[in-house]
């Protein structure tokens, strides 16, 4: 159940929580409930919530297509994106429309069981859904990571920032 911010909060807070930065990712699932094949979206909410066992959290939207697809003890992976990973972003950014295959031209790890794993990504961890928490207008995925790989060690994370923290 949401609730309405006060448009007074928005006008104070929004700007000040636009400016939490965080890194961007790209969540992905492999025999997606919605498309039956490879799923993925852009994701900036995404943080590490435990060392032991080792966890993260990913913020989703209920609408979203992939959030069928993460039920407690499904597979999913998390491609933390790097500065030079703007053709995967842009990929990603763009709204889905039927029939469309976002990972098309982008190389995948074939050695990597599961959900789909960008070679260029900085890093990639596969995780099993623990739990989805209800939020407000974004469901809490806590995940239990199980597999992982630093991919390109040089390679600087992608970060962003908003200028309102009310809207993408």
């Amino acid at each position: 159940m949401t609730t309405q911010v006060d448009e007074k909060i928005k006008e104070t807070v929004g700007p000040a929580l636009g400016r939490v930065a965080s890194g961007v990712h790209i969540v992905t699932v492999a025999h997606s409930d919605e498309t039956g094949g490879n799923d993925g979206m852009l994701a900036t909410w995404v943080i590490q919530a435990s060392f032991n066992p080792p966890l993260l959290t990913v913020a989703v939207n209920s609408e979203r297509a992939i959030y069928k697809s993460l039920k407690k003890g499904a597979e999913f992976g998390v491609n933390v994106l790097s500065k030079d990973n703007m053709d995967i972003f842009k990929s990603f950014a763009k709204p889905h429309t039927e029939g469309m295959d976002r990972f098309e031209g982008h190389e995948l790890l074939d050695d990597m069981d599961g959900p789909p794993a960008f070679k260029k990504a900085v890093s990639y961890l596969k995780c099993t859904v623990k739990e989805v928490v209800e939020g407000g207008d974004h469901d809490i995925v806590i995940g239990e990571i199980k597999d992982g790989r630093l991919l390109n060690e040089g390679a600087e994370p992608m970060t962003h920032s908003r200028k309102n923290g009310f809207q993408y």
